[in-house]
């Protein structure tokens, strides 16, 4: 036997099962026990109310007058002995040694009036005894509060243990109350009964349930080892989807750094460019969004992309798009327009997609603006492909929105070679490119997008601002906007101020 409990306080199995069974027995014993108060409270209920009736109708058949006439004549306390030495007296006890004798009561009914000199009250008449006027002092307080209309006395300890009762005004014939009539019965011996009965139930259901562990142990051990041997292929699986996991983010880590080293360097372009500015925020580690930079005899060529989807997708088609614009503009064509350069880039593009087979073909590419900046002549020139540029000047804004097509994307669209676009560089003048991350960004308190709109208007309300304080307020009013929202996208915004 010792054995054996060693043996299921040791194995986990069975400690499982003994705090199961242990909790069946506290959930049976919970109900019995909860059934027997509830038996006990409908008891004093019903019985109550039997009281309450009782006094009421009894009440009714004493006549008030001869019950105060009794009392006047006999103030003092044992003035009567025997029931025999006042007729009055001897009606009244005839009265509730019948309604005690019909209603089965197993103690007396009785009067008692409320001394007011003395603050307590006196029994009158009983139903069996005699106990003529002497002191009830520890009265419950609710028999003085409804001494004129009558009221039930829920449960309560007295000496000779525990009672209910009720009471009922007697009045005279001019409707003043001259004592209650008051009827009792012992709690005590119901609850024993009852809370026995229950007693023996619950010993029985616990046997029950005793019974039924030593039939189902045997079972519920092997269920339950079985279990341990999936928790442990489960685990062994987890700790190998772990280390999966680890080395794939070790490996786009790694695609980070070499992303990361063919965008350009923001020093560089500082350099050439110093009231500009660039915020950059993947939702991943890598991104779908890239910017490119190049400085090609005193003129600045500047583009905002957004390679289709974001993540390790989006990053592969970045690095396609970054070593394409490096190819066309080392080439000997001497590509230098940005139309030119984004046709170039059209034609690559096509032809490294259309080997692929399978039908994501046709998604493929990117949304760019691109710009070139002449600052020796004041002039910009632009194009672009789904991505707009934003000119502000003079609280007034524009927004140059390319051509409707972007680059690659198979067949989906009806292209034509892109269009160019010219403009005189003015103090003050203000260029922006951005991809859709920021104006599609759920967030705000209806949980909507930021919108293209708003985002213009934030930038001109902040154009006049310091670069790096423009890009700081950029990245606060996503950070407010996007509140405890997922990014939902890439995000790069990019501005030019003269």
């Amino acid at each position: 036997m010792g054995n054996l409990l060693q043996q299921i306080f040791t194995n986990s199995s069975t400690r499982i099962m003994l705090v199961i069974y242990v909790c069946l027995i506290f959930v049976s014993s919970f109900f019995i026990i909860n059934g027997y108060f509830h038996e006990v409270d409908l008891y004093e209920k019903l019985e109550l109310q039997k009281l309450k009736a009782i006094t009421a109708s009894v009440s009714q058949q004493i006549d008030g007058d001869q019950l105060e006439k009794l009392l006047k004549n006999h103030p003092w306390q044992d003035d009567i002995t025997s029931s025999i030495e006042d007729s009055n007296y001897y009606l009244i006890q005839n009265i509730l040694a019948n309604a005690k004798q019909v209603n089965e009561l197993n103690s007396n009914i009785y009067t008692l009036s409320f001394d007011e000199d003395e603050e307590v009250f006196r029994y009158g008449v009983f139903s069996d005894s005699i106990y003529f006027r002497h002191k009830y002092e520890l009265f419950p307080i609710v028999l003085k509060e409804s001494y004129e209309n009558g009221n039930v006395i829920e449960k309560y300890e007295t000496e000779n243990g525990e009672w209910i009762s009720a009471f009922h005004p007697i009045k005279n014939s001019q409707g003043k109350t001259v004592s209650v009539l008051q009827a009792d019965i012992c709690f005590d011996e119901f609850s024993g009964i009852t809370w026995d009965s229950y007693s023996k139930k619950a010993i029985v259901s616990i046997v029950i349930i005793l019974i039924l562990a030593l039939f189902l142990i045997p079972y519920a051990k092997n269920i339950l080892r079985e279990d341990e041997k999936v928790t442990l292929e489960l685990l062994l699986r987890k700790r190998e989807i772990e280390v999966k996991n680890r080395d794939l983010t070790d490996s786009i880590n790694y695609a980070q750094k070499i992303q990361s080293a063919f965008l350009p360097e923001l020093r560089k372009i500082k350099s050439y460019l110093p009231n500009s500015f660039i915020f950059y925020k993947p939702k991943d580690i890598v991104s779908g969004d890239f910017y490119w930079f190049r400085e090609i005899n005193n003129t600045y060529y500047l583009a905002c992309a957004d390679c289709t989807g974001h993540g390790i997708p989006g990053a592969f088609m970045s690095l396609i798009g970054l070593s394409m614009l490096n190819e066309i503009v080392k080439s000997k064509n001497s590509f230098k327009k940005p139309n030119e350069i984004l046709n170039e880039l059209e034609s690559r593009m096509n032809e490294a997609l259309a080997s692929r087979s399978d039908s994501n073909q046709t998604k493929d590419g990117m949304d760019i603006a691109l710009c070139c900046f002449d600052l020796e002549n004041k002039s910009i020139s632009y194009a672009g492909a789904l991505r707009p540029l934003v000119i502000i000047n003079n609280n007034e804004i524009k927004e140059i929105k390319g051509d409707r097509f972007p680059i690659g994307g198979g067949n989906s669209y009806e292209k034509t070679p892109f269009s160019l676009h010219e403009f005189s560089i003015n103090e003050g003048d203000c260029f922006f490119m951005y991809s859709d991350g920021f104006p599609d960004q759920f967030g705000g308190p209806n949980e909507k997008k930021y919108m293209n709109k708003r985002f213009k208007q934030f930038l001109e309300k902040n154009r006049k601002l310091a670069p790096e304080q423009l890009r700081s307020d950029v990245e606060n009013e996503l950070i407010n906007w996007q509140g405890k929202n997922e990014q939902i996208d890439d995000i790069l915004v990019m501005g030019i101020l003269f």
